[in-house]
């Protein structure tokens, strides 16, 4: 554990402990200050989080810089010091009991994290997306170890820590999409309270971004009966947002309707999203949590161009493969003088709009995936320029923050980047740079640092919100370190900017303690700090040596890729059919970790995980332990036993060997289906919970004075937001958009429902073409999935027998029990052969 120093002496070792004991109760005998402004809201997060034994333990305490020195030199932003408070201390609280731990910052973010040291080492808990053990947490809180003693000898007053980048940002833009789409406050209120223990003091705040943007253009005349074909459904306004594409589909799946109902419930979802904003961003503003906000991103209606005629007003490039009428989005030229014109006006509005809420920066990325409309140097640096200057003349102290990412197209290259890059500089503005994917594919490194930008380095780690173990230890625990050493005056951020939640808990918040280690003495003992994780996740008597083993090997597994691989797998299950599944593409499959391994780490967690069981006499286990069973048991069904199986298929197939692609077949069903039963136990491997949140986002509070239409249909506006859902995680788009399964889950119920079907088509197409002797028809059975899948599309779920919503009502831990037994031996020899 790092410890800081408010003051060091150097003693002899035969009167250290008496002097040490004496400046304690010197230090720590002092009046607590009452709760301000600004730490009201802190003390809101424990009680919403933590038993009432410890709503009045803590006294949080904003302090000026000079009071805590950092660290190290370079640890300088948002200083912490955690320490105890002397039993003589005066409560000044208001909560009705005497605090035992003072937490001093020089910002709310950094007490948040200062809470989150405490609660690791002092309690042993911590919260996470998959659960917390805050019901286990002591009857009375813990002290905190006051006074520690290092091998020099130097006696240290208090536990501080500091940051040595100013920013910790967290998601991704398309993560509104993918995960966050359909979330209501309750869900946002639990994501932001575990954003400020992380530290995070930075987020793109793209929540109800359509509501400004429509009242924008009806104020310059543009008709609602224009937005239907531009704005998205809500699964896909990340992209509608970017340009990448405009108007929404579904409604021709499912039946819901004309394309004016559609509007209507465009309409109404624009109107919930607002609300909903509003609170997220009174809660940013109180944890201080800084806001990046929309700019004006120039793409439009089309019906804008009659509105301009003289300006210069284009079309966008097409973008994977969807038709035209979704793609080529209209977008005005940002050398254009209605460019600027409009960027002041849309930020002057969304200011009024926000309430008072302000923000300086400012997301604006015109060419993500999109190509530029010029690339010649001096046309790119004229676009940022023109841009900037726009920026600041709608506020003087703008920053600029764009993904990297568009700098990874081939059109874009280091002269491009650095021409594009520097003409804000020359502008005389500030911007920053989202290096959106430093773990997998890194631009930071070939371009330069971005030129002389401040920009953030950024673990993504799951492309489409992919699921499955996956991870680049080695990589990520040295990278960003070096890429401080070689740009420190830029380098201003660390994030995570996964595309979604609900998996590989450690890698993600691993990486928000990288801001605080001593960029130039880093010594990250990560086996010693996955020990403590899962120390606090299981609760230290349940951590035994066997569990702790599962996990180191885990973590040297599938943790540790070292493949090149940007992303997690996508398994077989997922995946369209074929007789060859391990293609190369961008999220193809690669088994990439020793099989054997891992099945002996699945081993040794589910035989703890069910003597735990047996020893807890009816207590439930902690919620991630559960979870960690599931998902471990899912990737051993689902990674290893299911493509060995399907390459038995395939075998017999090549032998035209009807019986044994009855058998292969039945057993590859039988899998799947399992893994969908045990899935389907558990409420965040569950479609059902998805779909659940998509048609419970109907009943989302309305802005205050909203009235909605006496004829409007609620049943088809959840039928509206299921298709998204389903859509999404499916097609990702119109059908043969390019697109789909990009989005696929390894979900219980979605595995039934869509992928059995599937694979029994295509074990049914294989028995066929042996009974016949000829070879596999790819058309006939792509023709008879696009059957099965349009039918798909277009249902509601609970319809049918065995669509569970959250859970299926079975015990998670009873169903990992019965498949371990069924399927550890043969999951071993599997491991054995591929190894």
């Amino acid at each position: 554990m790092a410890k800081g120093t408010t003051r060091s002496i150097r003693w002899s070792s035969s009167s250290l402990a008496l002097l040490a004991i004496a400046a304690v109760a010197l230090l720590r005998t002092t009046a607590t200050a009452a709760p301000t402004v600004q730490t009201q809201p802190l003390y809101g997060l424990v009680e919403r989080l933590l038993p009432k034994a410890y709503h009045s333990a803590f006294d949080f305490q904003i302090v000026s810089e000079s009071a805590i020195p950092p660290s190290s030199p370079k640890n300088k932003y948002d200083v912490y010091r955690v320490s105890n408070i002397a039993a003589a201390g005066v409560n000044a609280t208001g909560r009705g009991g005497q605090p035992t731990v003072l937490i001093e910052g020089t910002t709310v973010s950094a007490l948040g994290v200062g809470l989150k040291y405490y609660l690791e080492q002092a309690a042993q808990v911590e919260l996470t997306w998959s659960g917390n053990r805050f019901n286990e947490l002591p009857a009375q809180p813990p002290r905190v170890p006051d006074l520690e003693l290092d091998s020099g000898n130097v006696v240290t007053t208090g536990h501080v820590h500091g940051s040595f980048v100013p920013w910790r940002y967290y998601t991704n833009v398309v993560t509104f999409g993918y995960q966050f789409a359909f979330w209501d406050w309750n869900r946002w209120e639990r994501e932001l309270d575990w954003m400020v223990l992380n530290g995070i003091n930075q987020l793109p705040a793209m929540v109800g971004q359509e509501y400004v943007l429509r009242e924008f253009f009806r104020s310059l005349g543009v008709k609602d009966t224009d937005f239907a074909s531009f704005f998205s459904g809500p699964t896909y306004q990340p992209w509608s947002r970017m340009g990448n594409m405009q108007g929404s589909w579904t409604y021709k799946l499912t039946g819901a309707g004309t394309e004016a109902d559609e509007l209507a419930y465009k309409n109404r979802w624009i109107d919930s999203q607002w609300a909903l904003q509003q609170k997220i961003l009174a809660r940013l503003d109180g944890f201080n949590i800084t806001s990046v906000l929309p700019a004006f991103q120039g793409f439009v209606p089309r019906a804008l161009k009659n509105l301009y005629p003289q300006a210069d007003i284009r079309n966008s490039s097409t973008w994977s493969g969807f038709p035209i009428q979704y793609t080529n989005v209209t977008y005005i030229e940002p050398t254009d003088p209605l460019f600027a014109k409009l960027s002041i006006d849309y930020l002057k509005l969304q200011d009024k709009l926000n309430n008072g809420h302000r923000s300086h920066h400012y997301l604006l990325d015109l060419y993500n995936e999109l190509i530029p409309s010029c690339l010649t140097e001096a046309c790119l640096k004229a676009i940022s320029t023109a841009v900037s200057k726009t920026l600041q003349t709608a506020d003087k102290d703008a920053v600029w923050v764009m993904q990297g990412w568009f700098l990874t197209a081939a059109a874009w290259n280091p002269s491009r980047g650095k021409a594009y890059l520097q003409g804000i500089q020359e502008a005389g503005g500030k911007s920053f740079v989202y290096d959106l994917a430093s773990d997998s594919l890194p631009v930071w490194d070939s371009f330069d640092g971005f030129f002389g930008s401040d920009f953030g380095w950024s673990v993504i780690n799951n492309y489409g919100a992919s699921q499955g173990l996956f991870g680049k230890l080695s990589e990520i625990t040295v990278r960003p370190y070096t890429a401080f050493s070689q740009y420190p005056n830029t380098l201003r951020g660390i994030g995570v900017t996964a595309e979604g939640v609900n998996n590989n808990e450690f890698i993600y918040g691993l990486t928000f303690t990288f801001p605080w280690a001593n960029p130039d003495q880093p010594a990250l003992n990560v086996p010693k700090r996955l020990e403590q994780f899962i120390q606090r996740r299981y609760g230290p008597s349940r951590a035994n040596p066997q569990v702790q083993q599962a996990w180191k090997l885990l973590s040297e597994t599938v943790w540790d890729s070292r493949t090149g691989k940007p992303t997690g797998s996508k398994s077989y299950i997922e995946k369209p059919p074929a007789l060859n599944m391990t293609d190369p593409n961008w999220l193809g499959t690669i088994f990439w970790y020793n099989k054997t391994t891992v099945v002996h780490a699945w081993d040794l967690l589910v035989q703890s995980g069910i003597a735990e069981r047996n020893a807890a006499h009816g207590r439930p286990l902690p919620k991630s332990y559960v979870f960690d069973l599931v998902d471990t048991t899912r990737e051993i069904l689902l990674a290893t036993v299911f493509p060995s199986i399907h390459g038995s298929l395939i075998a017999a197939y090549n032998r035209q060997d009807v019986a044994q692609i009855r058998a292969a077949g039945r057993q590859l069903l039988e899998v799947a289906n399992d893994a969908d039963r045990l899935l389907s136990s558990h409420p965040l491997f569950s479609f059902g919970s998805w779909v659940k949140e998509a048609r419970d986002s109907a009943n989302l509070p309305l802005p205050a004075g909203t009235t909605p239409a006496p004829s409007f249909n609620r049943s088809r506006f959840q039928q509206f937001l299921e298709s998204n859902a389903r859509n999404l995680v499916t097609w990702w788009g119109p059908e043969s958009a390019g697109l789909a399964d990009y989005g696929s889950k390894q979900w219980g119920g979605l595995i039934s429902s869509y992928y059995v079907p599937r694979w029994r088509l295509f074990i049914a197409q294989l028995e066929l073409a042996a009974q016949q002797k000829r070879d596999f028809d790819p058309a006939a059975f792509a023709a008879l999935v696009s059957k099965h899948e349009t039918a798909w599309q277009d249902q509601r779920w609970g319809d049918r027998n065995n669509e569970s919503w959250a859970s299926n009502g079975y015990d998670s831990i009873d169903l990992v029990r019965q498949l371990w037994v069924k399927y550890a031996a043969l999951a071993a020899k599997i491991a054995a052969t591929e190894d």
